[in-house]
């Protein structure tokens, strides 16, 4: 392999609209003042492409915006490379009805990787738009936030033989900080009974991650889609992302949970990937300083709400892909919901968690689809990476 710094080198975001320059460069920033070379920036985008911001950008790098409900350029590759009509449908044509207006995660980021793939690109920077090349560390009276050389803690390890570089984010936990009876339950149903000292310990920490002092750097298979590096040629062994999407009283909701499915590829297929214990600022709430209120914040109970079903959008798939017993899962987690959904509403004075149960129902009579739906990906998958790195 060649070395890391001879690699045509990207930067890979995705986005609803692309319309704030300042969310792609002040990466295209950090890559300068840090000496970091990077030939593109490859964009997914579902809804709006505002020209004066993709020109300020190109004046900057070359930039590749990809309309995910139209990706020409990758349709036109398609074609030439002889790929079937049933895999450039699987892969290119967007799995939900556009009226929506959301698309799943997983099919976003495949958007990218593809394009960047077809475009020659080697190593893949992913960010979201929502994250911030600094990180977050205690200093008198709170916190502060400092500079860092997001590429150079990725590109470190890159250069001894990692395919895959990941890390943790600073900022405010998805998990917001509050205290009431019943948050055991919760976690329990949602599936994130790892969390739970955790977040009954927020009193102490308010739910905010601060850049480790341990930067000891380790294997692992877990990875965090806003803050990783691919070399692409490792996705020749590696699934898809994927994430689902489902259907309740009308509404879509996206599943969460794309980048948890291919870590358990990198688990069996052998793949290096390293956590580099670099953790940039994730505006989790879109509203960093401010600490997120649970109970008094309507936007903080939004935010929550659609994790949480994305959590149970997430789960069915989740453990049918590991093999786990279905059918014991979903009956405890909905035993779980059954007592900690209540507490929650309660908590919040919001009835609209009580739908989240509901959710999980409809989510979980899903699970023929969303296995339906991963043999299709999978396999075009599979036939565009023969193609591409055979």
């Amino acid at each position: 392999m060649k070395g890391v710094e001879l690699l045509k080198t990207a930067l890979g975001m995705i986005i609803r609209s692309l319309d704030k320059e300042e969310e792609v460069l002040r990466f295209i920033d950090n890559a300068e003042k840090y000496g970091h070379k990077l030939d593109c920036v490859v964009v997914a985008y579902n809804h709006t492409l505002d020209p004066r911001v993709a020109s300020a950008i190109n004046d900057r790098i070359p930039l590749f915006a990809i309309d995910t409900g139209k990706p020409d350029y990758c349709s036109e590759q398609f074609r030439r490379r002889g790929m079937s009509y049933a895999a450039a449908r699987a892969l290119l044509q967007r799995p939900v009805d556009p009226r929506f207006g959301l698309v799943p995660y997983g099919f976003n980021r495949n958007m990218v990787i593809i394009e960047a793939i077809l475009r020659g690109i080697e190593l893949l920077f992913f960010v979201d738009n929502d994250v911030y090349p600094m990180t977050l560390k205690p200093a008198p009276g709170g916190h502060a936030a400092e500079d860092i050389d997001f590429f150079g803690g990725h590109l470190e390890h890159l250069r001894s033989g990692s395919q895959i570089t990941t890390g943790e984010y600073s900022g405010y936990n998805i998990l917001p900080p509050v205290s009431f009876p019943g948050m055991d339950y919760l976690l329990h149903g949602l599936q994130k009974s790892d969390m739970l000292e955790y977040w009954q310990d927020c009193a102490n920490h308010r739910c905010l991650t601060m850049q480790s002092d341990d930067r000891a750097t380790q294997l692992c298979t877990k990875i965090l889609g806003g803050n990783t590096a691919f070399t692409l040629s490792a996705f020749f062994d590696l699934p898809p992302f994927f994430s689902t999407s489902y259907i309740h009283d009308g509404e879509l909701y996206l599943a969460r949970g794309e980048d948890t499915v291919l870590g358990l590829g990198i688990a069996v297929s052998g793949t290096v990937c390293t956590d580099v214990k670099l953790f940039p600022l994730h505006d989790t709430y879109k509203n960093y300083p401010e600490e997120p209120d649970l109970v008094g914040d309507p936007m903080t109970q939004e935010r929550f709400y659609y994790a949480c079903t994305g959590w149970v959008g997430r789960n069915p798939f989740y453990n049918y892909l590991r093999g786990n017993d279905v059918k014991s899962i979903r009956e405890f987690q909905r035993d779980q919901l059954e007592r900690g959904i209540p507490a929650l509403v309660e908590s919040t004075s919001n009835q609209r968690f009580a739908n989240v149960l509901k959710a999980f129902d409809t989510s979980w009579d899903s699970l023929g689809r969303y296995i339906s739906e991963y043999d299709v990906l999978l396999s075009a998958w599979k036939e565009f990476m023969r193609g591409a790195f055979a």
